[in-house]
Order: structure tokens, then C-alpha cells, then sequence
């Protein structure tokens, strides 16, 4: 095990370097940070280095997400709480994180069993994105494929938002509608996009035993997707003058809809 002290040690330089989304695909790497993110990363994840702070073996939780860890990886290093700040994306970090392989599916093999899929049109929020896949993983989805332009399900806003979700679900990212929607008609999907102006009211709706379900971006909905490829466009009802719904919110209400109604178990 390592001791790095100073922040200009070459390893931290790399560590930081994976805040920005090129390094991350370059690298094929992502930051998890905080005890519950490592957690499930030394669960589900494939840990490549632990950086931790000595406070953490103070406690028995920190001792034992250590043990746990030193089992997936022996690039260990214990660092000043200064080199943590300069590596950690939050303002008071919990004394450990990780590098971690981002674990992507390709879309062509991509074949998951009936239930619910969700797909991101342009969602620009990480915090967003992390939370319908936080959702999405609570109630048994079968997993998430974000279309070009959507928020990166790797940054590290989006990784803390989904709660150990990236390590769980199969992840699609940057993919183009056209494969998209070859990939749902060979495989029996029925894209329902969620849609603010209108549509089927979500109480009445008849979830496919298959279903691709599609939250655009937060102010403009469906930009990638012409309207002539959905299926279904499904609204929740509002009460009094409220206009919308944040999209992690309008997302969980309909996941969980879809699977009460289809009879899926999660």
C-alpha cells in the first residue's frame, strides 16, 4: 500500500482527470465516491484503485467496505485529507472513493427479459438521470440505454444521484434512435414516451409486457424521436396551476405503474 501525500502526485493528476467525460471513455473509467458508492462497488463494480482517507478505519463500516475491497484490487493508497478534496468531486467527501471500469452493454446484445427499459431523450441533468436509474433499479428494470445527447450516466453527480444503480443495471450510452429503433421492433418493444401536453392519462394506460419507456429533456421532451415512432404518449395528471414534474419524479411514478400493472415482482 501506498502513502500519497502531496497533491501533485501523478496518480492524483489521473484520478481528476476522470471528472471530464473524454477521460472517462478514453480511459474506460469512472470515479465512485462516498462509502455507500464503494460499497456497492466492491459488491457489483470492478475496482481498479481505492483511494482512502485513515479516518475511515476508525469506524467498523469503514473497515469492513476496506476488507471487502482489498479483495477486488491491491492498488490500494491512503491519502492526506488534502489529496482526498483535490480528488473528490463533493465539498465534504466521506473519505474514500474509487476508480471503477465503466461496465457498458452493446445495444446489439442488449436482449433483456419482458418488463420495462428506459430510454433518455436528451436529458441534460445528471442528478436526473441518476435518480430514474436510482428508480429504475428499485423496482427490477431491465435497464437503461441513453440516446446522443443525453447527460453522461458516468459523471460523478449522476453516479452519487443513482445510489449504486450504475453498478446494477445494464448501461447504453450515446446511442443513435435509427439502431435504437431497429433494436426495439426485432425484440417485440412498444416505445411509451412520457409527455406533458398529453396523451393517455397513466391510471388508464395498458403497459406493454415490453415496454421502451422514453423521458425527454427536461424543457423541450422528445428530441431525438420523431412523434410518429411512438406507440403511446402517456401524461400524469396534475392538480391546480403546477405545469410539470421534475423528470426523476414523473419517471418513478410511471415505472412503478408499468410494473404494478404488468404484474412483474421486484
Amino acid at each position: 500500500m501506498e502513502t500519497i501525500t502531496s497533491t501533485r502526485n501523478p496518480r492524483v493528476a489521473e484520478a481528476k482527470k476522470l471528472r471530464q467525460k473524454k477521460y472517462r471513455e478514453e480511459k474506460n473509467l469512472f470515479l465512485a465516491e462516498g462509502l455507500r458508492l464503494c460499497e456497492e462497488a466492491a459488491q457489483r463494480g470492478q475496482v481498479e484503485e481505492v483511494y482512502y482517507h485513515e479516518s475511515l478505519t476508525t469506524t467498523q463500516r469503514g473497515a469492513d467496505v476496506l476488507a471487502v475491497l482489498s479483495l477486488k484490487t491491491k492498488r490500494f493508497f491512503q491519502v492526506t485529507a488534502q489529496v482526498m478534496d483535490a480528488i473528490a468531486e463533493t465539498d465534504t467527501p466521506q473519505g474514500i472513493l474509487c476508480v471503477c471500469r465503466r461496465s457498458t452493454v452493446s445495444l446489439l446484445a442488449f436482449d433483456p427479459d419482458p418488463g420495462i427499459v428506459l430510454l433518455t431523450d436528451s436529458i441534460q441533468d445528471p442528478g436526473n438521470l441518476g435518480s430514474i436509474m436510482r428508480t429504475l433499479w428499485a423496482a427490477g428494470g431491465g435497464g437503461l440505454i441513453c440516446l446522443k445527447g443525453s447527460a453522461d450516466p458516468f459523471n460523478g453527480k449522476c453516479v452519487r444521484a443513482s445510489m449504486g444503480g450504475i453498478f446494477a443495471l445494464p448501461v447504453i450510452t450515446d446511442a443513435d434512435w435509427s439502431d435504437v429503433s431497429h433494436w426495439m421492433s426485432a425484440r417485440g418493444f412498444r416505445l411509451v414516451a412520457a409527455d406533458a401536453s398529453g396523451g393517455t392519462d397513466y391510471r388508464h394506460l395498458t403497459w406493454p409486457q415490453r415496454t421502451l419507456l422514453c423521458i425527454g429533456n427536461e424543457a423541450a421532451g422528445l428530441i431525438s424521436i420523431p412523434p410518429h415512432a411512438v406507440d403511446e404518449q402517456v401524461y400524469i395528471p396534475l392538480a391546480g396551476e403546477a405545469e410539470s414534474l421534475n423528470a426523476g419524479v414523473a419517471a418513478g411514478i410511471l415505472i412503478f405503474d408499468a410494473y404494478r400493472k404488468t404484474g412483474s415482482v421486484y
